[in-house]
């Protein structure tokens, strides 16, 4: 099977490398290479990006350190077995959970406004009071079916425009690193039970009471400065919370 590479774009601020790991790593998550199947030879993969060797190399070390491929000397690099389509990962983006878990990933945007941000109701943002921001709801769908109500608070001022970008089908993560350039160090995450009221109820199309996940996160870049806050409300009935935890000597 002929792999449907992407053209990359030599003039991107987006480096070349990160150009060709995305989309090495969106076939494999679609499953055009598939568990245990080998990824093409680099020289194949230089010829269809037309890239030297060095810069697919970057590419294929970044799916190295995602878990997504492994390589074994003298045999080439296999696409390892992902983890169960029910698992939920909360240090993804929906988008990548969602196909992960062989679903197709889609928003609906109910809301999207410029204001500043107002840290009595968002304790999180503590310190950034009055800061410019972009506040974007949406409705989280995997095949269509709504799966997480979600409120986000991006700080705005290391991303202009955002708030003229179209989420229905863009994930914010890959937006705020891709586009503007901006490098996330560690995402924070609260996790607790709640009840879905009226008005969540209606949207996730389920009884009004019924369990949700509340994921509250918080973003930081590099320079230790917060950039987006989330509330999520997912559906318990769909989905369990795993995650793993590396401790350091």
């Amino acid at each position: 099977m002929t792999l449907p590479f992407s053209t990359v774009d030599p003039h991107s601020p987006v480096p070349l490398y990160h150009q060709i790991h995305l989309d090495l790593r969106q076939m494999i998550q679609r499953g055009l290479i598939p568990p245990s199947g080998m990824l093409p030879p680099e020289m194949e993969i230089c010829q269809a990006y037309n890239v030297g060797r060095q810069t697919v190399r970057q590419a294929i070390a970044r799916l190295v350190d995602e878990d997504l491929v492994e390589r074994f000397a003298g045999r080439g690099t296999f696409v390892r077995s992902q983890p169960s389509h029910t698992q939920f990962f909360l240090d993804r983006s929906f988008s990548q959970q969602m196909r992960e878990m062989g679903r197709v990933p889609n928003s609906r945007v109910l809301s999207i406004q410029s204001e500043t941000v107002d840290a009595e109701a968002i304790p999180a943002l503590q310190g950034y009071n009055g800061v410019p921001c972009v506040t974007l709801e949406r409705l989280r769908l995997g095949d269509d079916e709504p799966i997480c109500h979600q409120v986000t608070t991006v700080l705005s001022e290391r991303c202009p425009g955002i708030e003229h970008l179209d989420f229905s089908s863009q994930s914010l993560y890959e937006v705020l690193v891709t586009r503007y350039q901006l490098v996330i160090q560690r995402i924070d995450h609260v996790v607790r039970a709640v009840a879905a009221d009226e008005y969540r109820a209606e949207l996730l199309k389920i009884d009004e009471g019924t369990p949700l996940l509340f994921v509250g996160t918080t973003t930081y870049l590099d320079d230790e400065n917060i950039i987006e806050h989330s509330a999520s409300y997912y559906r318990a009935d769909r989905y369990e919370y795993s995650t793993t935890q590396t401790c350091c000597e």
